[in-house]
C-alpha cells in the first residue's frame, strides 16, 4: 500500500493557503508564533509530509519561506533536516488517497511508505519514525549539530542546593556532556543565580531579559542548555518564546548522549524506552491549551482524537519495547548462568569517565578495548576475561558510568544494564581522584549502589583511587581518600589492587587455600586443575610427589577427599 500526496488533495491545500487559513489560523501568524504548530496543522489538514507542504508553500505563497530571526527560533532549519528521511504522520483529518502499485518517482518516494502486509503492520512500522518526529517537535532536537549556550543555575540555599559540589564544577560537567555528542559544541557558558528555580522565568524577569540580549549578540548559537534535571513545560515554553531559540534541559541532553553512544541492541532498546515518558510529558501541552483546541479534539475515522491517537502509539511502542527487553533479559540470564558456573565475576563501577575501561584493559590485557576520554564512552555492560596473580581466572564487567541527577525514567530504564553488579562476586568502585569534584562523585555512586546491592555486599566494595599519577602529591595519613592509589596508564599500584581483589574473592566465595602432597603419576593433579585453581605445583624432595598450592571450594575439597582418600596436607 502506498500513501501518496493526491493531486485533488493538493488543490484543497492550495485553496487553503491562498486564503491564508488552515484550521482557522492565519499561516503567517502561525509561523511567527510557532513553526511546530504550523507543521502539525499542515499534517492534520492533509496528512502529507512537512517538506512537501514546504515546497508548495515556497512556490505558491508570495511571502516565501520565513527568514526573520523570530520566525526561525523554533527550529525551522532543523525541521528541514528532519525531513531528509521519509515519513508520513497519521492524519487526524485525512484526505490522502490510496494509489495502486505504480512505482513513484525518486522525489515522491521520500514521502511514501511501502507496506505489503496491510494497515496494521504499516502503523507498527511507522512507530519509530513518528517517535523520532515527536522528539523533534516537542524538544526541538535536530538531525544536525548544535552550538549551545550552557547555563548553570546557582542555587544558594534550600533543598535543591547540592552542598557537595559547586556551580562551577556542575557547569564543567554540563559542558562535558555537550562535548560528548557528535556535532554539538559549547560556544558560551555561564553560571547564573537562581533563587527560585521553580519560577516560570527560572532566573528572574530582569535576568532572563538580560540573557535574551546576550543570546542575540552571540554569533551562531542555535540552542540554550539550562542544566537542571527537567524544566517544567511552562518554563520551557516561556524561555523559548522570550529567547526565540530552543531550550534544552539535562534530561534532553543526557538522552541524546545515550542515543549517540549506545552500541548494542539492548542499550538502544533501553534508550527508546526512556524516550517514551519524556515524549508523553511533553505532549501534555496539547491538552493544556498550548495549541489549537480544534486540533486536540479533531478525530480520525476511528473516532480517536489527535491526543488519543498519539498516546495509543506511545503505549503500543512502550509495550513492544518492554517485551523485547524481557526477551533479551531471559537470554542474558541463560548466558550468565553458563558463564558464572565456575568463573568468578568482578563488577567495575564508578562515575562516568573515571577510567574504568582503561583500568580493565590494563588488568586483563584486552587489546580490543578502546578507552575514550569522554563522558559515557561505555554504554553497554561488557565482559573481559582476566587472570589474577594466583592464577585464578575471573571475568571483569565494564559497566555504564554513573552521573549526578540522572532523571528517574532514565535511571529506571538503565537499571537492567547494571544487573551484573548485583550478581558480581566482588565490586570495585573506581574513582577519579584527580577530579576536583571527586568527593561529590563518590557520594553519588555510593547512593546508587546502596539502592542496588545489599549492605553485606556494599561493605566489601573495593575502593580504588585512579589517576593518581595526575596528582602533584599523594596524600598521607588521615588526608588519604583511600588506601589504594593507582594509575591505569602508568601501572602504579596495580599489583596491590590485584592482590586485594583476589583476597576479597577468596573471602566472598568461601574458598579454601590448601597445600597438598599428591602422587606425581596419579590423576590428582588433573582433577585439581579441573575443580579448583592451582597456582603452583613443584616436586617434593623425593621427586615422587608434587606439592600443590590450590584454591578449592569447601564442597570441592570434600569431593577430593572422597575420590582420593586421605592425602597429606601441609
Amino acid at each position: 500500500m502506498r500513501a501518496l500526496l493526491h493531486f485533488p488533495g493538493l488543490q484543497i491545500l492550495k485553496e487553503a493557503c491562498m486564503l491564508n487559513i488552515i484550521n482557522g489560523r492565519c499561516i503567517s501568524s502561525m509561523l511567527s508564533r510557532k513553526c511546530a504548530t504550523f507543521y502539525r496543522n499542515i499534517s492534520l489538514y492533509h496528512g502529507v509530509s512537512f517538506q512537501k507542504c514546504l515546497k508548495f508553500w515556497s512556490s505558491n505563497v508570495s511571502s516565501g519561506i520565513p527568514n526573520k530571526r523570530r520566525e526561525l527560533y523554533s527550529g525551522w532549519p532543523h525541521y528541514l533536516s528532519a525531513c531528509s528521511s521519509y515519513w508520513i504522520c497519521k492524519s487526524s483529518i485525512s484526505t490522502t488517497a490510496t494509489v495502486g502499485s505504480e512505482k513513484p518517482s525518486e522525489e515522491e518516494d521520500l514521502y511514501t511508505f511501502e507496506n505489503d502486509a496491510g494497515l496494521e503492520n504499516e502503523e507498527e512500522d511507522l512507530l519509530t519514525v513518528e517517535i523520532e518526529q515527536y522528539l523533534r517537535e516537542y524538544s526541538a532536537i535536530p538531525g544536525i549539530g548544535h552550538k549551545l549556550f550552557v547555563i548553570q543555575p546557582a542555587i544558594r540555599w534550600g533543598p535543591q542546593k547540592n552542598y557537595n559540589t559547586t556551580p562551577a564544577l556542575q557547569l564543567a560537567e554540563a559542558c562535558a556532556l555537550v562535548d560528548s555528542i557528535p556535532g554539538w559544541k559549547v560556544v558560551k557558558k555561564d553560571v547564573v543565580n537562581a533563587r527560585e528555580p521553580h519560577r516560570k522565568d527560572v532566573f528572574g524577569t530582569g535576568k532572563v531579559r538580560e540573557m535574551k540580549n546576550l543570546i542575540k549578540e552571540l554569533s551562531g548559537v542555535t540552542a540554550v542548555f539550562v542544566n537542571v534535571n527537567m524544566l517544567q513545560k511552562h518554563q520551557t515554553q516561556f524561555l523559548k518564546d522570550l529567547w526565540e531559540i530552543p531550550v534544552f534541559d539535562r534530561y534532553t541532553v543526557i538522552l541524546q548522549v545515550f542515543k549517540h553512544h549506545a552500541k548494542t541492541k539492548e542499550a538502544k532498546l533501553q534508550i527508546a524506552l526512556a524516550e517514551v515518558p519524556y515524549i508523553r510529558y511533553r505532549m501534555r501541552q496539547l491538552q493544556e491549551g498550548d495549541v489549537d483546541r480544534q486540533i486536540v479534539s479533531s478525530s480520525d475515522v476511528g473516532g480517536d482524537t489527535f491526543i488519543q491517537n498519539r498516546h495509543k502509539i506511545l503505549h503500543n511502542r512502550e509495550r513492544k519495547l518492554e517485551k523485547m527487553l524481557i526477551d533479551l533479559k531471559k537470554q542474558r540470564e541463560v548466558n550468565r548462568k553458563g558463564r558464572l558456573k565456575k568463573i568468578p565475576s568482578i563488577a567495575v563501577v564508578g562515575y562516568t569517565n573515571c577510567g574504568k575501561t582503561t583500568l580493565i584493559k590494563t588488568l586483563t590485557g584486552d587489546a580490543n578495548m578502546e578507552p575514550k576520554d569522554q563522558l559515557f564512552a561505555t554504554m553497554d555492560v561488557t565482559a573481559h576475561a582476566g587472570v589474577l596473580p594466583n592464577k585464578m581466572r575471573a571475568v571483569f564487567m565494564d559497566t555504564v558510568g554513573f552521573i549526578t541527577d540522572l532523571p528517574a525514567s532514565l535511571a529506571t530504564a538503565f537499571a537492567a544494564t547494571l544487573e551484573d553488579t548485583l550478581l558480581a562476586d566482588v565490586v570495585v568502585h573506581v574513582r577519579d581522584i584527580s577530579h576536583p569534584d571527586t568527593v561529590n562523585q563518590k557520594q553519588r555512586v555510593l547512593e546508587t549502589l546502596e539502592k542496588m546491592i545489599p549492605k553485606t555486599q556494599l561493605d566489601t566494595v573495593i575502593e580504588v583511587c585512579n589517576k593518581a599519577d595526575l596528582l602533584t602529591h599523594i596524600p598521607q595519613g588521615s588526608d588519604r581518600e583511600g588506601d589504594l592509589y593507582v594509575s591505569a596508564t602508568t601501572g602504579m599500584g596495580l599489583t596491590a589492587l590485584q592482590e586485594r581483589i583476589q583476597q576479597r574473592l577468596i573471602a566472598n566465595l568461601g574458598l579454601l587455600a590448601k597445600k597438598l602432597r599428591v602422587p606425581m603419576q596419579g590423576p590428582h593433579l588433573c582433577w585439581l586443575y579441573k575443580e579448583g585453581t592451582v597456582w603452583s605445583a613443584y616436586p617434593d624432595k623425593s621427586e615422587e610427589n608434587l606439592i600443590i598450592h590450590v584454591l578449592l571450594s569447601e564442597s570441592a575439597y570434600e569431593k577430593f577427599k572422597y575420590h582420593f582418600g586421605k592425602v597429606k596436607v601441609k
